[in-house]
């Protein structure tokens, strides 16, 4: 938990250093005078003229055959003063509200010039405010002013509209519009800020919300009993109480959204607060997911315990920090566009920066890819026994960066992969069996009996040890060395570990050591070569001399006669 709390502390300040960057270069940085470029505009032909952008208009918002097309009917509207993150709900909600107008007003295309050079030009207007088609480039479209007018406008008129027409307007996309036309008029009045019916609107969310939240508590409980088969314990029923706040935060915020939208707000003040409303959403469903991971990496831990391949032993576990990252970019991504941030262009900035900083962190990538080598060429597995570049150890980890072994020291190394997969590596955990191979040394002088019966009971030995095969049986009488004779041993056993191994090769030469007494038979001492350096005229003169020579040679010191 302390790691969440540090990730989304950092992804917070982040997202607020680059949102009031943003904002203090869009406020501070004035541009400076060049050329204006002309903007080349597309003629539509829907909108060639204020009569058949009117005709368009009136056209696409009630159509004989099907529903109105709001997106559609939205393109004859100039809405670029409108905030992105609201944009496409305004205008929506505009359109439906125009059409009440012009069709409260009569309004018809025939009362509009087919061509006009005013712009902008008067289509009608209701007391102090007028409905106006205007010009950009070769299309007409309804101002900016109609648009930011039209709630207020809609406002003047709404009493004169029937409940059926209300519902009509509201259709399937404007739900609030047809809430509002089954209230009743006395709830309509303010007896305190709001409308007395938001404030019963406003009782019946809260409950709703509280219900909701219950209903997804449960629902995610039913979800985890089936996946863990720990869902009882105090640790798991701690984690699934952590996930209550999150969830009646973003069902909260979703119902104010929606509720919100039955007020005809002011265009800066709703996006102010849909604009923070939507960041507390955000955050709240990120911090679910987050508290979410561990309940469901439940059934994908069991898995890696029980995986079978290397690629699922290693996937399995990176599945969890796959999650994390994956939540937090796509968090941040959110909050910064909701916020007015261009993310695409943010992340084409922050593309050139990322080759700078790719190079920068050259042996971090050259590591990942070397994870990701080991992942699918698959040299060894968690638990195997290695050997490369003069370590031995068992693997205890594989991550992105690093493989850690423990060595036959009991200490733990992490070795880079990008150095691991340029290396060779001994796979020594994947041996079906151990190789052992000795050479017993015999004296000149022992009889050839005692060489066939030493071999025979070395053989016997080896046949009858459980762990070795019996097809890797070596052992013959196979040099002549200078000073003694060579009987060759060579078998394999067949074990994983190097402490089984150690132990099996202490019974087989316990017992050939047992064999060698019982025939009599001793190991020869290797003889140490001694070069004495004597002068021409210095020459031995007594036997206590020779003697003690010889006595020197047993022990195997070096000695040099003084010279005299």
């Amino acid at each position: 938990m302390l790691f969440v709390k540090r990730s989304l502390r950092l992804i917070v300040f982040f997202m607020v250093v680059v949102y009031l960057a943003t904002a203090t270069t869009r406020a501070e940085v004035t541009p400076q005078p060049t050329e204006p470029t002309p903007e080349v505009i597309a003629v539509d032909p829907e909108l060639r003229s204020p009569r058949a952008t009117l005709s368009f208009f009136l056209s696409t918002m009630a159509p004989s055959d099907r529903d109105a097309d709001l997106d559609r009917a939205s393109k004859a509207l100039d809405v670029s003063d409108l905030p992105e993150l609201v944009r496409n709900e305004r205008a929506k909600e505009v359109a439906i509200k125009l059409y009440a107008i012009l069709t409260y007003k009569d309004i018809t295309p025939s009362k509009v010039p087919s061509s006009s050079s005013n712009s902008p030009l008067l289509v009608t207007d209701i007391n102090a405010y007028g409905i106006y088609l205007e010009q950009t480039g070769p299309n007409w479209r309804f101002s900016r002013s109609t648009v930011k007018d039209v709630p207020d406008i809609f406002r003047e008129i709404e009493h004169n509209l029937s409940k059926k027409e209300m519902r009509k307007l509201g259709g399937t996309t404007a739900t609030w519009l047809t809430i509002r036309s089954y209230i009743p008029e006395q709830l309509k009045s303010t007896t305190f800020i709001l409308e007395d019916w938001h404030w019963i609107a406003a009782a019946f969310t809260l409950v709703a919300t509280f219900l909701v939240q219950y209903t997804l508590v449960l629902l995610i409980k039913g979800i985890y009993s089936r996946v863990s088969p720990n869902r009882f314990s105090s640790h798991n029923k701690e984690m699934l109480a952590s996930i209550r706040k999150p969830i009646f935060v973003i069902v909260f915020t979703s119902a104010l959204e929606l509720f919100l939208s039955s007020f005809d707000l002011e265009i800066e003040f709703y996006t102010f607060v849909i604009t923070w409303v939507s960041t507390i959403r955000i955050i709240a469903i990120m911090v679910l997911a987050i508290r979410l991971i561990p309940l469901f990496t439940v059934r994908v831990n069991r898995l890696a315990a029980e995986a079978t391949s290397v690629t699922e032993e290693i996937l399995y576990p990176l599945v969890e920090k796959a999650a994390w990252i994956l939540i937090l970019l796509i968090g941040a991504a959110q909050v910064l566009w909701t916020h007015g941030v261009n993310v695409s262009g943010l992340a084409a900035g922050l593309g050139l920066g990322g080759l700078a900083f790719a190079l920068a962190a050259k042996d971090t990538v050259e590591n990942i890819f070397g994870a990701i080598a080991i992942l699918i060429d698959q040299p060894f597995r968690v638990g195997d026994n290695i050997a490369m570049s003069g370590l031995t150890g068992t693997v205890e980890h594989i991550g992105l960066r690093s493989t850690r072994l423990r060595t036959p020291e009991n200490s733990l190394v992490s070795l880079p992969n990008s150095k691991i997969i340029a290396s060779h590596v001994d796979n020594l955990g994947a041996r079906t069996s151990v190789r052992i191979r000795t050479v017993l040394n015999l004296p000149l002088s022992t009889p050839s009996t005692s060489i066939e019966a030493l071999c025979c009971g070395i053989r016997a030995i080896l046949e009858s040890h459980p762990l070795c095969a019996r097809d890797s049986i070596v052992v013959h009488f196979n040099e002549f060395n200078q000073a003694s004779l060579g009987v060759l041993v060579q078998f394999n056993l067949i074990l994983q570990t190097w402490a089984e191994e150690q132990r099996r090769k202490e019974e087989i030469f316990l017992a050939i050591i047992r064999l060698l007494g019982e025939l009599g038979l001793a190991l020869a001492v290797p003889i140490q070569e001694i070069a004495v350096k004597t002068s021409p005229d210095t020459h031995p003169s007594t036997q206590s001399t020779v003697d003690g020579i010889e006595a020197f040679k047993r022990l195997g010191i070096s000695w040099k006669p003084s010279s005299r």
